[in-house]
């Protein structure tokens, strides 16, 4: 995690279905990183990697095989990693 600051606004609409106030920044990352590259918008997705840093975001999204299509590309285009890389690229999404 980057900067000076301990936690980063998660936003109602990202995470309307758990307990903001129980994630923690740390143990959950990979849930938050995902959850926000698949439904935060642009300036909150950003603020997300100036917390956390575009290495781990990368990491944590390249070996989410479940990552969704908006998150893959938006984490391809973001972060400037090759589709190939990404654990989720060519798995089937089952609805």
């Amino acid at each position: 995690m980057n900067g000076t600051k301990n936690t980063l606004p998660l936003p109602g609409y990202a995470f309307w279905d758990v307990k903001r106030e129980n994630l923690d920044f740390s143990r959950d990352k990979g849930f938050i990183i995902s959850r926000m590259f698949e439904r935060g918008n642009l300036d909150d997705v950003l603020s997300l990697v100036s917390f956390y840093g575009k290495d781990e975001a990368g990491s944590i999204l390249k070996s989410n095989k479940y990552l969704n299509r908006q998150g893959l590309y938006l984490a391809h285009s973001l972060l400037g990693l090759p589709l190939q890389d990404f654990k989720a690229y060519g798995t089937p999404k089952h609805h």
